[in-house]
């Protein structure tokens, strides 16, 4: 045991000292000279002008803008609607009695929400048929 303690010991010593001190080796005299290497080109600047605004722009969106008071010129509005991608927590778990068990093995990295409860899931028990009673104002 304490010939294998040694042994480690020596081997990690040598591969430290060796990694310090790294040999140099001449490159053969009969090879080619190394290609310099090219300097990349000059990219041109990012271009941030708009251009002529009227191809973005309705002309009553145009004309809306121009004559609006100057507090209104400086105020930039941006619409969007952004697709929402599905999330996996908002997919369903299945409910049948083995059914979580076996999603779990399928999704292991999931496999914590069996432990919770659904929240794509209704509540449990019998649905509401009998709508509530309306509470109609005084005689």
């Amino acid at each position: 045991m304490k010939r294998r303690v040694g042994l480690g010991i020596t081997l990690a010593a040598c591969a430290a000292v060796e990694a310090a001190e790294p040999t140099t080796v001449a490159p053969p005299a009969n090879t080619a000279p190394v290609a310099s290497v090219p300097k990349p080109e000059i990219k041109k600047p990012l271009d941030l002008r708009i251009g002529d605004v009227r191809k973005y722009m309705m002309p009553n969106e145009f004309r809306e803008a121009i004559a609006a008071p100057d507090a209104d010129k400086n105020t930039v509005v941006v619409e969007a609607k952004r697709e929402l991608l599905p999330v996996d927590y908002e997919k369903p778990i299945p409910t049948w009695p083995l059914g979580p068990l076996y999603w779990a093995l399928k999704n292991p990295a999931n496999s914590w929400r069996i432990l919770l409860p659904d929240i794509n899931r209704g509540p449990s028990g019998p649905p509401d048929v009998v709508p509530p009673p309306v509470f109609r104002g005084g005689p």
